[in-house]
């Protein structure tokens, strides 16, 4: 621990300005980084139905009794019936070794009972693999286990077939967001360095490469379900990044105006100004963090989990805007000496 105080004060002391406890504060991204690589190299993301696409299915409940006494009755307004008829479909699926997508009530006709508009479940689960033969075998076997499970041997009709939803994407989407956030970040970056400081084009990218990175490894490691609408989450990181680097340019800006900083060090002009800011920018993640988890409490499950990304961007960009981004600009910012020395008439050399 004294070497690691001892290289840290090494380290701020030096001609790179760095801001006190940087070392200490690089531990956790460095951390989620490596894990963040690990994952991605060996489980990958936890791809949704837009990439793997999805095999979807009714069953009826013999709601109006239409089968006899011998087959079970469920009223799917009635909440234990509900329960009830999901567990069962869930158990199949587990037991193909698969996993609900989304579950909700429907209707049913069944010409060959006479059932119209009888009370049903409709349920989607995610395919596990591009090659149709394969995933029609697995549906068929599916579909006989639900029949079994219900009771519905001689009712076979009262399980549709399972129709088939082919991936949607190509990875047009991701080249797509990554060349939208990289033209944005230019166009900004390039009205920043000539509206205010050159300085801030590389402390920018430090800091959304570095932002963009730990929400990618935080949503492998929480292993959030990722679909095209995640798009929004790395867009919303962008922004954020951005304004945390403009929000923070200010207000070093308007100190080193008023002469406050006239004699400081780049390191504590970061210090001073990210203690300056902290009340007022936690109010507003305050604010969007609250907005986020009302969306996460959400029964759709692809706004939940948006939402839930959005939670871990704002984690994200917060806790670097107040560690990593002051070290960045301590490390890069140059004070421009708006004082000129002017030479009086008197201190001319007068010659002999």
């Amino acid at each position: 621990m004294n070497k690691m105080k001892a290289l840290n004060q090494k380290i701020v002391s030096s001609k790179f300005n760095i801001t006190k406890n940087f070392l200490y504060f690089l531990i956790v991204p460095a951390v989620l980084l490596i894990v963040g690589i690990i994952l991605l190299s060996t489980v990958g993301f936890n791809l949704g139905t837009d990439f793997t696409g999805k095999s979807t299915f009714k069953i009826y409940v013999n709601s109006d009794n239409s089968f006899g006494e011998e087959i079970a009755v469920y009223d799917l307004s009635n909440s234990d019936d509900y329960n009830e008829v999901y567990d069962k479909i869930e158990l199949v699926i587990k037991d193909n070794d698969l996993k609900i997508d989304s579950y909700r009530t429907s209707t049913m006709n069944i010409l060959d009972y006479k059932v119209d508009l009888g009370q049903a479940v409709e349920v989607s689960y995610q395919n596990i693999s591009d090659d149709e033969s394969e995933i029609a075998l697995l549906n068929n076997k599916v579909r006989s286990d639900l029949i079994t499970a219900f009771g519905y041997d001689d009712y076979a009709s009262a399980v549709s077939t399972i129709d088939v939803s082919p991936a949607k994407p190509s990875f047009n989407w991701a080249i797509g967001i990554v060349a939208s956030i990289v033209f944005a970040y230019v166009v900004v970056a390039i009205y920043m360095a000539f509206r205010y400081n050159p300085s801030i084009f590389v402390v920018g990218l430090l800091q959304i490469v570095v932002d963009l990175i730990l929400t990618i490894s935080l949503i492998l490691i929480t292993r959030l379900t990722v679909n095209l609408s995640f798009g929004i989450v790395l867009l919303t990181t962008f922004i954020m990044s951005i304004f945390n680097l403009f929000y923070y340019y200010s207000k070093t800006k308007s100190n080193l105006a008023s002469g406050r900083f006239e004699r400081a060090k780049n390191s504590e002009i970061a210090n001073a100004t990210t203690k300056e800011l902290t009340f007022n920018k936690s109010l507003i993640y305050i604010a969007l963090l609250l907005v986020s988890i009302l969306f996460s409490a959400l029964a759709v499950d692809g706004v939940r989990n948006v939402a839930l990304g959005i939670m871990i961007c704002l984690i994200v960009t917060y806790f670097t805007s107040q560690t990593l981004l002051p070290s960045f600009w301590s490390v890069v910012f140059k004070k421009k000496n708006a004082k000129k020395v002017v030479k009086s008439k008197d201190s001319k050399k007068i010659p002999n």
